[in-house]
């Protein structure tokens, strides 16, 4: 995508330390219609395979939630490599976390009422390691939920045994459009992650999986990474933690970017009413038309 319209509303941006003394920026999104009440907290964690991508990527969805649940969203940035190599992206992540969470009154926000991240791709990942760090060394405020779209959460190495024959898209998919073995190849040598570490991985938690807040998972049929999805949301139901799931068969990763796809629309449409799930406050398809007609949601 080019430059945002500067027509739209690209969030008040705001600097936050983080533990190493330095700053990290977030933008800051509420309707006009709500200055006056402290909302629940929306948090959004961009893609990009840890090397690219910057807190601007999710503005749409940020727009579309503020003025429809109302909450106050939270578009983050974290460092990528290849200059800042793993676990930067996931320490960055969680000093935001917990910033947002101590600071949210300043922002109109009261995660008391509803407390979600929302993730895509890497930011999945970011999004799953982070609430789950969260969830083992009980914080609080609790975080209520999760919305990841695509996640990157399993390695050949750490994938449990009893899924092992669940977890063969990295094969099936190695030749799959914008994500393909090479792609993954070339993140992974920049990104240098510890694939047995807790920060790449909630499988790699001492304690995984039991406590989790309510999950809402999103995958690809041609993606590379499905698999970590579905295994995930297997496991997760099997340890009692609610689900929800969205399979978009024969699209490929990040597949958003052709906005002239239905199945871009809907994984769009999806997403917000995923996030409405986790809020406790359902919506349909036509109060989400109303907001983003035709295909602006694509707009940045």
């Amino acid at each position: 995508p080019g430059p945002p319209d500067p027509t739209l509303d690209q969030g008040e941006t705001i600097d936050i330390p983080l533990r190493d003394g330095t700053t990290s920026q977030i933008r800051v999104f509420r309707s006009k219609d709500s200055l006056d009440k402290l909302l629940p907290l929306v948090v959004l964690i961009h893609g990009g395979g840890f090397i690219m991508g910057d807190n601007r990527q999710f503005s749409s969805v940020a727009r579309t939630i503020v003025n429809l649940y109302p909450v106050v969203a939270i578009n983050i940035s974290y460092r990528l490599a290849p200059v800042h190599k793993f676990p930067i992206a996931a320490h960055d992540t969680h000093d935001t976390i917990q910033w947002l969470s101590q600071n949210a009154s300043s922002l109109g926000a009261d995660p008391t009422k509803g407390f979600i991240l929302v993730g895509g791709s890497a930011g999945a990942n970011l999004a799953a390691t982070a609430t789950q760090r969260w969830v083992s060394t009980k914080s609080s405020p609790a975080i209520t939920g999760i919305s990841i779209g695509s996640p990157w959460l399993l390695s050949d190495e750490i994938v449990p045994v009893a899924y092992k024959h669940m977890w063969f898209s990295r094969d099936q998919n190695q030749d799959a459009m914008i994500l393909n073995r090479e792609a993954m190849a070339n993140v992974t040598s920049a990104f240098e992650p510890d694939v047995f570490s807790p920060d790449f991985s909630p499988f790699n938690d001492p304690d995984p999986h039991r406590g989790m807040p309510p999950v809402h998972i999103q995958v690809c049929g041609w993606d590379p990474l499905r698999d970590d999805g579905l295994v995930y949301e297997k496991v997760l139901k099997e340890h009692g933690v609610k689900t929800r799931m969205e399979v978009y068969p024969g699209v490929p990763h990040g597949f958003r970017v052709f906005p002239g796809l239905a199945m871009a629309k809907r994984s769009f449409f999806d997403q917000i009413l995923g996030v409405g799930w986790l809020l406790g406050d359902e919506k349909m398809d036509e109060d989400v038309e109303r907001l983003v007609p035709g295909d602006n949601y694509f707009t940045a």
